[in-house]
């Protein structure tokens, strides 16, 4: 489980650190358009392509997600013949 993360230098977040804690098993994340949303999704899909940002795992073991967003959907179901 994801006990939080950590964001910085990516779409819509600045080089100042911003984080989410106190994270639970659900989580539910909404805001208006451009605020990170999908960003936070980003990072939880391929930690390693956002060198500036951090995943700090339960007990420090990293778990399989899968992560339902825009690029899930772009790889899956807009396939071209």
């Amino acid at each position: 489980m994801i006990e939080s993360i950590h964001i910085k230098n990516s779409a819509s977040y600045g080089d100042e650190q911003q984080s989410l804690s106190g994270l639970s098993k659900h989580n539910f994340i909404y805001g208006s358009n451009g605020t990170g949303k999908t960003t936070i999704t980003k990072i939880i899909d391929d930690e390693a392509a956002f060198p500036d940002c951090s995943i700090i795992w339960r007990e420090g073991t990293p778990l399989e997600a899968c992560v339902y967003n825009c690029d899930f959907v772009e790889r899956n179901f807009n396939q071209q013949s």
